[in-house]
């Protein structure tokens, strides 16, 4: 029976719709809405739909003092990152705003590419999700003016963590949105295994994140800094990249896969990496009550050659998460095979995403045991610590 949840919507649930009405009194029999039919791939009908369902909120938990104007809010500061990066006031993202490539395939559904855009500082990872008040309160000990990042502060520690949590919920929120107008236009699809598990996914993903934002909502507004446990890897350099994601990495820096789903649930790592004026940081961390998960994996990158730890981050990062921002430095020091080596991994999504993954896995447990040999212009062409 709990098989059989992820090909069936039950009439006495509620409506994957939103109605707060049960299925059987809602979209089960109800019939699809005329669409004009649109020639354009799905892929690049969804990423429209992302672009025109933006949800302006305030996810700060305490709602009385809100004032109604929703800023574009940065999940990685501007003022302190990302003008650090940028060269005449412009960073390089992969940017959904921007019409895809689509790149056609014989015999097969049409490849679909996000672009790497070069766009300007006031747009790179920015959100909806803030009021001008509360982006300003909640963020300003890491905001510009404020000290450097010092990584014996649990106040520094949390509120990374808790931006990079926070603007891949909403994110999340923005999908299920999409989902929920697509299922109110047609409800046919309600009929179809793949979008049943395709609503699964992203109602126990908010279910599991629901959870975590109680646990950040609770410390930002009591300012109790307290419930995470948090790896620190200091970087003697200033780098040409920075990010920031809400993810669960799969294997190890020796490729030995990490057991981070109990249940269905995930327990996710909240990581930032970004550069300041003479160093740069790598900050990972995970609720206290799943250090059990991580410990080991923090123990690694603590004590393996910081080299292997960059190589292990150029390996990840570009396939695990959309939001690195990369400075022109960078990119345009990149050969054409470069760039498009990273758009490519950028890109890759489901079950494409799941064999990439696999091939990573593999790559890590044939270099378990070298320690050395790691350095720059041996990490490989895609090094973003370059």
């Amino acid at each position: 029976m709990m098989l059989m949840k992820y090909f069936k919507i039950y009439d006495d649930e509620l409506c994957p719709c939103g109605s707060g009405k049960t299925y059987l009194e809602c979209c089960k029999n109800r019939k699809d809405r005329p669409v004009k039919k649109s020639k354009k791939p799905l892929n690049i009908q969804i990423m429209e739909q992302f672009r025109k369902n933006q949800i302006k909120c305030c996810l700060y938990p305490d709602s009385t003092r809100c004032v109604k104007h929703i800023k574009e809010a940065h999940a990685l500061q501007n003022n302190k990152i990302i003008s650090q990066l940028s060269e005449d006031g412009h960073v390089y993202i992969l940017n959904p705003n921007k019409p895809p490539q689509v790149i056609p395939i014989e015999n097969e559904e049409p490849e679909v590419l996000t672009m790497i855009d070069r766009v300007g500082v006031n747009h790179a990872t920015t959100a909806t999700c803030f009021c001008d008040i509360h982006d300003d309160e909640v963020f300003a000990p890491i905001e510009k003016g404020a000290p450097a990042f010092d990584k014996d502060s649990d106040e520094h520690k949390y509120i990374y963590a808790y931006k990079a949590f926070i603007f891949e919920y909403y994110k999340k929120l923005v999908e299920q949105k999409v989902l929920r107008e697509n299922i109110t236009n047609t409800p046919s699809l309600l009929k179809t295994p793949q979008y049943i598990q395709y609503y699964r996914a992203i109602s126990m993903t908010l279910e599991e994140m629901n959870e975590v934002k109680s646990f950040f909502d609770k410390g930002i507004v009591s300012k109790d800094y307290t419930g995470l446990e948090t790896c620190v890897i200091e970087i003697p350099e200033s780098i040409k990249f920075a990010t920031y994601a809400c993810i669960a990495v799969d294997f190890d820096l020796k490729g030995k896969k990490i057991r981070h789903t109990k249940r269905g649930f995930i327990s996710r790592l909240f990581i930032t990496i970004f550069p300041e004026e003479t160093k740069s940081y790598i900050i990972l961390s995970c609720l206290s009550e799943d250090i059990k998960i991580y410990k080991k994996f923090f123990q690694q990158l603590q004590t393996t050659n910081l080299d292997k730890v960059k190589y292990y981050f150029d390996l990840i990062l570009p396939l695990y998460t959309e939001n690195n921002v990369l400075s022109p430095r960078l990119w345009e020091k990149w050969g054409e095979e470069q760039q498009i080596g990273y758009t490519f991994f950028a890109n890759r999504k489901g079950k494409q995403f799941l064999l990439y993954k696999q091939i990573l896995k593999f790559g890590m447990y044939n270099l378990r045991k070298k320690e050395s040999g790691f350095g720059t212009g041996n990490r490989g062409k895609l090094d973003l610590f370059e």
